[in-house]
C-alpha cells in the first residue's frame, strides 16, 4: 500500500511534505505488513515537532547531522515534557522520532526515555509465565503465531538508515526482523509493545541465570510447550473477542442513543419555537 492511501484523511500526513518524513514512511510501507505502523510514526514525529518546537524538520536534520548531539538533547528534552506519562507512553511516543532520525542516517541510541522504569516481576521461565511472554509478544504486533516461535535472539533489535535489522535485545522501540509463513518470503519487519519488550527482558535474564545460552542463533522464546502455546492462543482469541464485544456495545448504545433522542440538535428549541407570552 502506498504512503499516500496510508495517510489518507489524517491531518499529520501534511508531514508527507518534509523529504525525510517521507523517506521514512516510504521504508516503513515497503519493510511493514501492517500499514498501522506507518500511521505510528508518523503521528508521534509529529507529536515530537510541536512539543520540541522543531517545525522545520529539514532544518533541524541539517543542525543534528552537522552535531548528532542535537539528537539525543531534543529527545531528552521530548521526555521531559512528558514527565507526567508512564515510561510505557513516552516509549510510545518517541518512537517516531527515533524512527526518523535511524532512518535519515543519524545515530541516536534507542534506550528507553523514562528516567524511572518500573518493570513488573513476571516469572517468564515457568509455564505461566512463557504463556505470559508469548501472548504480549502477539498483541499489536501483527505477528502470527507460527512466526514468533521461529524467531531468533538475532531477529530483534534496532534499525539502520535502511531499515534493516540491527540485532539488539535491549532497543527501544525493539523492532523484529521475520519472514511471514504466507505470501512471499520477503523479510519483514515489525515491534513489539513496551511491556512484550519487558517481560523478554525478564525473560533473558532468567535465562542467563539458568545458563540457557543467550547468542544470537538462540530461540526468542524457551520452555514453550503445545499446551503452553495452546493456553496463549485461546487467550489471545479471547481478548479479541471481549475487545469485539466492548466495541459493539459501545456502537449499538450509540445508536440506541440517537434512535431516542435524534440526531445533535434535533430537540433544540430556538427563540423563535418560545411563546413570548408564556414569559412576559
Amino acid at each position: 500500500m502506498k504512503v499516500v492511501q496510508i495517510l489518507e484523511g489524517r491531518r499529520e500526513g501534511e508531514l508527507l511534505a518534509f523529504p525525510s518524513v517521507r523517506h521514512m514512511a516510504d521504508i516503513l510501507s515497503q519493510r511493514c505488513r501492517e500499514p498501522s505502523w506507518v500511521r505510528t510514526s508518523v503521528a508521534t514525529l509529529e507529536r515530537f515537532r510541536s512539543m520540541t518546537g522543531h517545525s522545520d524538520l529539514e532544518l533541524f536534520l541539517e543542525q543534528v547531522r552537522a552535531d548528532p548531539a542535537l539528537a539525543e538533547q531534543a529527545l531528552a528534552s521530548f521526555a521531559s515534557a512528558l514527565g507526567r506519562y508512564t515510561d510505557m507512553q513516552i516509549s510510545a511516543l518517541a518512537m517516531g522520532a527515533k524512527l526518523w532520525f535511524r532512518l535519515n542516517r543519524v545515530d541516536v541510541p534507542w534506550r528507553p526515555l523514562a528516567v524511572q522504569a518500573t518493570p513488573p516481576t513476571l516469572a517468564t521461565l515457568d509455564q505461566q509465565g512463557s504463556e505470559r511472554v508469548i501472548l504480549l509478544a502477539l498483541i499489536g504486533s501483527g505477528l502470527r503465531l507460527a512466526e514468533l516461535l521461529r524467531l531468533r535472539l538475532g531477529d530483534v533489535g534496532s534499525l539502520d538508515g535502511e531499515g534493516r535489522l540491527i540485532p539488539d535485545v535491549e532497543a527501544d522501540p525493539l523492532a523484529v526482523q521475520f519472514i511471514p509463513r504466507r505470501g512471499k518470503p520477503v523479510e519483514r519487519i515489525t515491534f513489539l509493545t513496551y511491556q512484550a519488550r519487558r517481560a523478554l527482558l525478564s525473560s533473558l535474564e532468567q535465562r542467563d541465570t539458568a545458563r540457557y545460552p543467550l547468542d544470537l542463533d538462540a530461540p526468542l522464546l524457551v520452555q514453550h510447550s503445545r499446551s503452553t502455546v495452546a493456553q496463549a492462543r485461546q487467550r489471545s482469541r479471547s481478548l479479541i473477542h471481549a475487545g469485539s464485544d466492548v466495541n459493539v456495545a459501545l456502537c449499538r448504545a450509540t445508536g440506541n442513543f440517537f434512535r431516542e433522542w435524534g440526531l445533535p440538535g434535533s430537540r433544540f428549541v430556538g427563540p423563535d419555537d418560545l411563546n413570548i407570552e408564556e414569559y412576559s
